[in-house]
């Protein structure tokens, strides 16, 4: 049985606060930021992905490599299960993002030459092209989310901002289970559920205006 998380965070202009801090403060970390909250990526997956994977003219996003950390830092060459391998739509703002990382990795290219590390393609990295060690970023997040006030926001937790905001837009569990690659549609479900039973205790202006019609049943008698 996976543990539930506790989703906190569904509310995207909150979301939006954490973007503009990190902007200001956290630049590297907008766009890891970004995939983690809107295409509930794994950090693995997050490092993990590749120019390559980037359909600019399909208007997809391939998630099939992963980077984990080891004793060094390394990359798999597939995601751990075919859930996980999936292809995700590149939405407006998203390929906007993308497409301001590419700028900048293009610049830091010229600027180190024969320098520059990033041979493999990958779409994160230090500005000289070596890959991120995991750790490194999840330390960082944590740092720059106590910084913000909000220290119990982890890197992983944003891919339960991202599940309860798709709820929010009413996404059904199978679209859900796609889009994060969860494996078990009872990972899926249980989060699902427990975001409803949630909602339950935020509903009551919903039932005063579905029961609007009977009210005039139960007024008093002057």
């Amino acid at each position: 049985m996976h543990p539930v998380p506790t989703l906190k965070y569904s509310n995207k202009f909150k979301t939006v606060y954490i973007f503009h801090f990190m902007n200001e403060k956290y630049p590297k970390l907008v766009g890891i930021t970004f995939m983690g909250a809107y295409y509930g990526l794994r950090r693995s997956e997050i490092l993990g992905l590749k120019w390559s994977a980037v359909n600019w003219d399909k208007g997809t996003i391939s998630i099939c490599h992963t980077v984990v950390r080891v004793k060094s830092v390394m990359a798999e060459d597939a995601t751990k299960t075919q859930a996980g391998h999936r292809e995700l739509n590149l939405f407006d703002t998203a390929r906007s993002c993308l497409t301001k990382i590419k700028q900048q990795q293009e610049e830091d290219r010229a600027f180190f030459g024969k320098e520059y590390a990033n041979h493999e393609g990958y779409v994160f990295t230090w500005e000289d092209g070596r890959s991120y060690d995991p750790n490194y970023i999840s330390h960082l997040f944590t740092k720059a989310m106590t910084d913000f006030g909000r220290p119990e926001i982890t890197l992983h937790k944003l891919r339960h901002t991202c599940c309860s905001l798709l709820i929010n837009k009413g996404w059904d569990l199978k679209k859900l289970q796609y889009w994060l690659g969860h494996s078990d549609a009872s990972t899926t479900l249980n989060i699902y559920s427990h975001f409803n039973r949630k909602r339950l205790n935020e509903s009551e202006n919903d039932l005063n205006s579905i029961s609007a019609a009977a009210s005039d049943l139960f007024r008093e008698v002057c």
